[in-house]
């Protein structure tokens, strides 16, 4: 077993109760299936063209539903009893390893669901009838800076997502200009790639109150949300440094995020990651998903939870220094590898959502070179934040000068699956794309530095968006923020 959290806001539980139960089995709308080795239950659900409801395993989580469906051992002796020392995403189940029948002892805190599996346990699944959602519409995000690091990244990322076809929209979320919350207005023009990444800009969070960045992100989806027309039902949060390879189709409800498992858990109650939670949540909340990119969401649940996003982040960010100062473990790698100084934002989201009892479905939507190295066709990202090594000892990681252009190739004999994979979506969008006009012109200063916006780069940003002349000079004569 392993750990997963579970799924959806919260509800009437009544409406899950056994009596329902019965006359839903008997009006054809829910049934339990046992799957193969290895299975998730949303795998298993489909093959009977079903759809997995977490919300049923408060049903099967017994050992006489699992007596039910497992009555004997692998060597056809009956079982008699059910062992409650478990708990995961992946139980209840049948553990062929051990040959023992296992109930999720923790569900109320790791609940079961459709997305757990285990290598050496079949699941018993509850699957549901729903009408099909096939109006479904879907809208992929990733925030960003104007640097020049970032610039490869966007392209790239708007080609791979027409290269898989995926479903929908795709914008970046470019901070830039402002300095919010004082000055609220972004830059007025963008970078010079407004014409080929489909943008959003949004004001950068005031450097001059902190010089943490990554408060971007929150705000970037939250000035999107609030100064642009959304329409599409399903959004997907992801970084710059994630490639699709795949599609991201699943057509969530409000109330049912999905995301893919962090590195981090909550399951003690006494580590770093807890403290941190419990502290800035304050007794408000009830469970801590360990969430990491890409998050699928319906737009109304994201509408609610970015501002708080935003809002925890500072909270967590003023205590760096003061009276309320973080404690030195928080910030200590020799106690956690979620230093808080970097990791607010993340501890940000995922406290926003328990403020708002919103549940995340844990299931595999990304792989990462040298943590995963077979590929798995049913995981639609991969994620290159960590460096990357060849069967001939090749290395390449996204931060090197002239990451987009250059890594190795041909790849190797003996690459592993993964990394092998990566390499080939790199090589397939430079050869498509090419360099980028900015990094041919070398008008950054370096690989990582911000481009500023002086009046110079302004006249250019102005001509490259098709302001010449006297356009231009109105628009310069207003100051940066206007």
């Amino acid at each position: 077993a392993r750990e997963g959290n579970g799924t959806a806001a919260a509800r009437d539980e009544s409406q899950y109760s056994p009596a329902v139960l019965l006359r839903n089995i008997q009006a054809g709308l829910v049934d339990f299936y046992a799957g193969e080795t290895g299975e998730a239950c949303k795998r298993v659900c489909a093959a009977q063209h079903l759809d997995c409801d977490a919300r049923w395993f408060n049903q099967t989580n017994r050992c006489d539903a699992l007596l039910a469906a497992f009555p004997t051992s692998k060597a056809g002796v009956p079982f008699k009893e059910c062992s409650d020392q478990f708990y995961g995403g992946d139980l209840p189940a049948h553990q062929m390893a051990q040959d023992k029948l296992l109930v999720n002892r923790a569900n109320a805190h790791f609940p079961s669901t459709c997305n757990g599996r285990s290598e050496h346990s079949r699941r018993l699944c509850p699957c549901v009838y729903r009408y099909p959602n096939e109006r479904a519409t879907f809208h992929t995000v990733f925030s960003v800076e104007s640097k020049q690091y970032f610039e490869w990244q966007s392209r790239y990322n708007v080609f791979w997502h027409k290269q898989v076809g995926q479903p929908g929209k795709i914008t970046r979320l470019l901070s830039m200009g402002g300095a919010w919350p004082n000055d609220t207005h972004p830059h007025p023009v963008g970078d010079h790639l407004m014409k080929e990444v489909p943008t959003h800009v949004a004001p950068k969070y005031d450097p001059r109150i902190d010089q943490y960045t990554a408060y971007n992100k929150p705000l970037a989806i939250t000035h999107w949300l609030q100064n642009t027309k959304v329409e599409e039902d399903v959004i997907i949060i992801n970084d710059p440094d994630c490639a699709y390879v795949g599609k991201i189709e699943t057509p969530v409800e409000e109330g049912e995020p999905i995301a893919n498992q962090g590195y981090y858990t909550f399951k003690d109650p006494n580590s770093v990651e807890m403290q941190i939670a419990k502290h800035y949540c304050r007794g408000a909340c009830k469970h801590f998903d360990p969430i990491a990119v890409p998050v699928i969401i319906h737009r109304r649940d994201l509408e609610r939870l970015a501002p708080l996003w935003l809002k925890y982040t500072e909270d967590i960010r003023k205590d760096r220094e003061g009276p309320n100062q973080w404690p030195i473990e928080w910030n200590d790698n020799r106690y956690t590898t979620n230093r808080i100084e970097w990791v607010a934002e993340m501890f940000g989201y995922v406290i926003a959502a328990a403020h708002l009892d919103l549940r995340h479905e844990i299931a595999d939507l990304q792989m990462v070179p040298s943590v995963q190295r077979r590929l798995d066709p049913s995981v639609p990202i991969i994620h290159f934040h960590v460096r990357m090594e060849t069967a001939d000892h090749k290395t390449w990681q996204k931060g090197q000068e002239r990451a987009g252009q250059e890594f190795p190739w041909p790849i190797a004999p003996g690459t592993d699956e993964v990394t092998a994979r990566m390499l080939v979506a790199l090589h397939d969008a430079f050869t498509a794309l090419g360099n980028t006009e900015r990094f041919t012109k070398g008008l950054w200063d370096s690989y990582n530095g911000e481009w500023e916006n002086p009046e110079q780069a302004r006249r250019m940003l102005l001509s490259a968006a098709g302001f010449d002349g006297r356009a231009a000079d109105a628009l310069l004569a207003l100051p940066p923020s206007a």
